[in-house]
C-alpha cells in the first residue's frame, strides 16, 4: 500500500482513487490495535467517497454505518456509492466498503444545506483546557498500564491523532481533548471527513470503564452514527465528552458529544460495541478477513 503507517497523513488516507461508475479505491490503510483497519478510517473514507458524488453546497449532516467484518490492513478498500436520492432539500447516499469483493462496512449518509429555524444546544461540560492537563498521551499510558504494550507498538498506533485526557470521577464517563495532526484540511468536505475519523477514537472503550474485569477484553464496533451540527477544523483542539449509559448481552452503548474550544457543540455520536470473550491478545486477527 506504499507508505509505512508512521509516514501517513490524514490527507493520504482521504485520497481515494476514482475507478469509475461511482467506485472509489483507497490508496492507503491504517491498522488499529488488533491489526484490523481502524474504524474511523473506514468511516472517513466512506464519507469521502459519498462526497465525490454530492453537490459542494450540500454538506453532510448525518451518517449511520455498520461494521460487518474486520478489514485487512494489507488490502485496499473499494467503496461503491449508490446515489439513492437527490431531492430538493436533502441528498442521500448509500456506500458499501468492499475487500476481496466482500462487504466489510456499509453506511447511509444524508446531506443538507441548512435553513432558518429554531436553535439550541447542550452546553459543554466544565473542563480544563488542553494545555491545562497532562500532555502525556492517555492512550499510550493505558497501553503500558493495561496491556503491557511495547513502545514500538505505541508509536504507530493512530499517530494522526493528538490526545490529552481530562480527569473525571465517573467510571462510565471520559473527557478527552483531541485534534488531527494535519494542517492541510482546507475545505469543509475534507474537514467533515477528518472529524468522522476522530469520532471513532476511543469512544467504544468507555463501555469498559465500570467493569475492571473486562478491561483487557477485545472490543469491536458494531455500528456508528454521527450528526454534524457545525463545520469545524479537526486540526484544532476539540473536547470529546463520552459516556456509556448501558451495557448488557455482550454489547454496550457509547455516546459522545464533540465541542470546539469555544464550547460550541460541533457533533453528536453514538456507537454500539461488542465485547468478545477472552482477552485481547487471545483473539489476534491481524490481516484476517473472515467470511
Amino acid at each position: 500500500m506504499g507508505k509505512p503507517a508512521r509516514d501517513l497523513s490524514l490527507l493520504d488516507l482521504l485520497d481515494l482513487q476514482d475507478v469509475g461508475s461511482d467506485f472509489f479505491r483507497s490508496r492507503y490503510t491504517e491498522p488499529n490495535l488488533s491489526g484490523a483497519l481502524y474504524g474511523g478510517q473506514v468511516l472517513a473514507q466512506a464519507l469521502r467517497a459519498c462526497l465525490f458524488t454530492v453537490e459542494a453546497d450540500r454538506p453532510v449532516h448525518s451518517l449511520h454505518g455498520y461494521f460487518i467484518r474486520p478489514g485487512a490492513e494489507a488490502e485496499p478498500v473499494v467503496y461503491q456509492v449508490e446515489r439513492t436520492r437527490d431531492g430538493r432539500n436533502f441528498t442521500t447516499r448509500r456506500v458499501t466498503a468492499l475487500q476481496n469483493r466482500k462487504a466489510i462496512f456499509h453506511m447511509e449518509a444524508s446531506f443538507h444545506a441548512g435553513a432558518e429555524g429554531v436553535s439550541h444546544a447542550r452546553p459543554a461540560p466544565v473542563a480544563p483546557g488542553p494545555y491545562e492537563v497532562s500532555d502525556q498521551d492517555p492512550f499510550e499510558r493505558a497501553m503500558v498500564e493495561q496491556f503491557d504494550a511495547r513502545p514500538e507498538q505505541m508509536r504507530t498506533l493512530l499517530p494522526l491523532v493528538e490526545r490529552r485526557m481530562v480527569p473525571v470521577t465517573s467510571e462510565a464517563h471520559r473527557l478527552v481533548w483531541m485534534r488531527a495532526r494535519e494542517q492541510g484540511l482546507d475545505d469543509d468536505a475534507l474537514r467533515a471527513c477528518g472529524l468522522a475519523y476522530l469520532s471513532d477514537f476511543w469512544l467504544g472503550g468507555v463501555v469498559k470503564g465500570p467493569h475492571p474485569d473486562a478491561i483487557r477484553q477485545r472490543l469491536t464496533s458494531v455500528d456508528h452514527a454521527m450528526w454534524f451540527h457545525r463545520p469545524t477544523d479537526p486540526s484544532q483542539w476539540h473536547l470529546y465528552d463520552m459516556e456509556a449509559p448501558w451495557a448488557g448481552d455482550a454489547r454496550g452503548l457509547a455516546q459522545g458529544r464533540i465541542y470546539d474550544q469555544t464550547g460550541t457543540l460541533i457533533a453528536s455520536v453514538a456507537q454500539e460495541v461488542y465485547l468478545f470473550p477472552g482477552e485481547m491478545h487471545e483473539a489476534a486477527r491481524r490481516g484476517e478477513l473472515p467470511v
